[in-house]
């Protein structure tokens, strides 16, 4: 392993991933006896409807069968402190039902080199390190904020860099098993992307090797008014940084225009917002709520309006989310590199 790059922090950067504490307590989400969607909750589930909606099959039928067909994962309990980027990794992985969407699950428990691009506090790595002793896991992020190399709670097996992919990655070709990235929309150019980034994780796979990478469009789905206008106006903001914050439709032009895959694979998966999607709904809500809230510190100026009147679009944000039922869509690709 060669010599990181250290690099600052771009200006933008955690705009959307704002310090989040759970509330210490949350509604019954559970229907009234004479429901029709009453059929969906059963005895031997009960710890998973308290989780999830059966009101969000009708959204995501798909997502939500396979969370109760397979209920590996839970989301945090009411009371407990969970930083920022955590919320998100449990809520995501509650969604995915899993850390990872490739087929790697054999090569881990054998032994692997696994890179995290952009690993953010390393939650990542935490969670999926422990399980995989044999294996070697790198992360790398241009924040320092992943654990310090004195930190009781690191692994044997991982380890943590602050790098910029842009400039370059500090290992040699054909290094690592699996290359595993995840919600960079908001700091990387489409050029970027296409020119430096994917370029960067093919060159540092090995042939037979697995690059996933999972992003989250700014897009919600049955919107409301106010809704609306924070959806535009950050979508703008980041447009005028030249940065597209829809970019799952692109990243697939691009992973498929270099032609070093063997398969590749896309699938997208829906979250609810607000209660009426469960516990999963209210934490989802918890985490972009907050995200709009530290977007104050430059959306009002953008939009053309005061903090008070932004206070209040992020008010109704929040109840418009339950009213409309609004969700939102992340997307995965997977491939093997050739």
């Amino acid at each position: 392993m060669g010599q990181p790059h250290s690099t600052a922090s771009s200006t933008h950067n955690h705009l959307l991933t704002p310090p989040i504490t759970p509330p210490s307590h949350s509604p019954s989400h559970s229907p009234r006896p004479s429901s029709p969607i009453q059929k969906f909750y059963h005895a031997d589930l009960s710890h998973v409807s308290r989780d999830i909606s059966p009101l969000f099959r009708l959204v995501d039928p798909k997502t939500y069968d396979d969370i109760i067909r397979n209920s590996k994962y839970q989301l945090p309990a009411d009371d407990e402190h969970v930083d920022r980027i955590q919320l998100r990794h449990l809520i995501f992985r509650y969604v995915w039902q899993g850390n990872f969407s490739s087929p790697v699950e054999e090569k881990l428990k054998k032994g692997a080199k696994v890179l995290d691009v952009g690993c953010g506090s390393g939650s990542f790595i935490l969670d999926v390190a422990p399980h995989y002793p044999n294996s070697e896991f790198y992360g790398i992020d241009t924040a320092l904020m992943y654990p310090s190399p004195n930190d009781s709670g690191i692994p044997r097996n991982a380890s943590f860099s602050q790098v910029d992919i842009v400039k370059g990655l500090p290992f040699d070709d054909n290094t690592f098993d699996f290359v595993h990235l995840r919600f960079l929309v908001q700091y990387l150019t489409e050029e970027q992307w296409n020119e430096k980034v994917i370029k960067e994780l093919l060159r540092v796979t090995k042939v037979g090797g697995w690059i996933e990478i999972m992003e989250l469009d700014l897009i919600f789905y049955n919107e409301g008014p106010n809704t609306a206008k924070l959806q535009q106006s950050t979508i703008a903001y980041f447009n005028a940084q030249n940065i597209n914050s829809i970019i799952s439709p692109r990243l697939s032009q691009f992973l498929s225009s270099t032609s070093s895959f063997s398969t590749i694979r896309h699938e997208k998966r829906c979250t609810p917002l607000g209660y009426w999607g469960g516990r999963l709904g209210e934490f989802a809500l918890i985490y972009f709520s907050m995200a709009f809230k530290n977007m104050k510190k430059v959306l009002p100026q953008f939009m053309g309006i005061n903090g008070n009147e932004y206070d209040e679009i992020v008010e109704r944000f929040n109840e418009e989310c339950e009213e409309c039922k609004t969700y939102m869509k992340t997307f995965k690709y997977w491939g093997q590199k050739c």
